[in-house]
């Protein structure tokens, strides 16, 4: 569990991409890869200028939104 913990604060200070989310408003997807064709997602909110997040997992595809950033 602490190496998927380590894997989630990574991905949030240090992502491969970040996309606005087509799901709803200030909800954004940190991505950071992990391996060929598998990234961890982290998935946050920004509400009332706080931000939190919602969840994390491994996927093995990019769900679609705008490109707000990409390494």
């Amino acid at each position: 569990m602490n190496e998927l913990e380590t894997s989630v604060r990574q991905t949030l200070s240090d992502p491969d991409e970040v996309r606005l989310s087509n799901y709803g408003p200030g909800v954004l997807l940190f991505y950071r890869i992990l391996k060929k064709q598998r990234w961890m997602v982290a998935v946050t909110r920004r509400l009332d200028d706080e931000g939190f997040l919602i969840t994390a997992y491994q996927t093995d595809a990019m769900k679609q939104g705008e490109v707000l950033w990409h390494r």
